[in-house]
């Protein structure tokens, strides 16, 4: 499903705060596993999830999507592919003071063909299988920290996307929120999701579901796990 080879990301390059982030990485990811890209903070891992998701765009090397190179599409077409294709989780949540949980979930598809009615009916459902129903026109600033949570999954959810991917998802979490998240991310991978999380917690890469561990360091890569 996805594939990276010789995949390399330069910042600043040429300059004198010129950063290897990551540097000749070649993964591959199957459809439906539950991956996690393992690795202490600068060690590359959030630069290759922002490759793989057509967030950023590697330096030299390939990165291939369902088959398809999407290194040097045009940016409308890499923004369709980010669009269709992935769920985005991220460690701060980025959910939008001032508007709705709700209005905060279907923001990933706006501008869209589909009736208001009908995409607020399809966030009501994904808000309704995490047990958010009772805060769907909640101001998301409202929210306890789990719920945040929540609300995230949920406008990753929103395009059904066939790639969740998250970073350091649990970082902000205590231990009782991350087991939640964890059982929700599993749930979806039964589904027929593929998960991605790049995260340094234990609890996360020591779950015997996970299926794929690539441990980054220094903008490097190794498979230490592939069940």
């Amino acid at each position: 499903m996805i594939k990276t080879e010789n995949a390399t990301k330069y910042f600043n390059r040429g300059n004198p705060d010129e950063v290897l982030a990551v540097n000749d990485v070649s993964i591959e990811v199957k459809e439906g596993d539950f991956a996690v890209f393992k690795g202490p903070s600068g060690s590359g891992k959030t630069t290759l999830l922002s490759l793989i998701g057509c967030m950023s765009r590697p330096t030299s090397g390939r990165v291939i999507v369902e088959g398809r190179d999407v290194s040097r599409l045009p940016e409308r077409f890499m923004t369709e592919v980010r669009r269709n294709t992935f769920g985005f989780i991220f460690q701060q949540f980025h959910l939008i003071k001032g508007i709705s949980v709700c209005d905060n979930v279907m923001l990933p598809v706006l501008p869209t063909d589909i009736k208001p009615s009908e995409l607020r009916q399809g966030a009501a459902r994904i808000l309704e299988n995490l047990g958010m129903s009772e805060r769907i026109d909640f101001p998301v600033q409202k929210l306890s920290g789990g719920e945040q949570q929540r609300a995230a999954i949920a406008r990753a959810l929103i395009n059904n996307p066939d790639i969740i991917l998250a970073d350091e998802p649990t970082a902000h979490l205590d231990t009782h929120l991350s087991e939640e998240f964890l059982s929700i991310m599993r749930n979806l991978q039964q589904q027929g999701k593929t998960i991605i999380i790049a995260t340094h917690d234990p609890l996360v890469y020591d779950k015997d579901y996970v299926t794929l561990i690539i441990e980054m360091r220094d903008g490097s890569a190794r498979e230490i796990i592939r069940n």
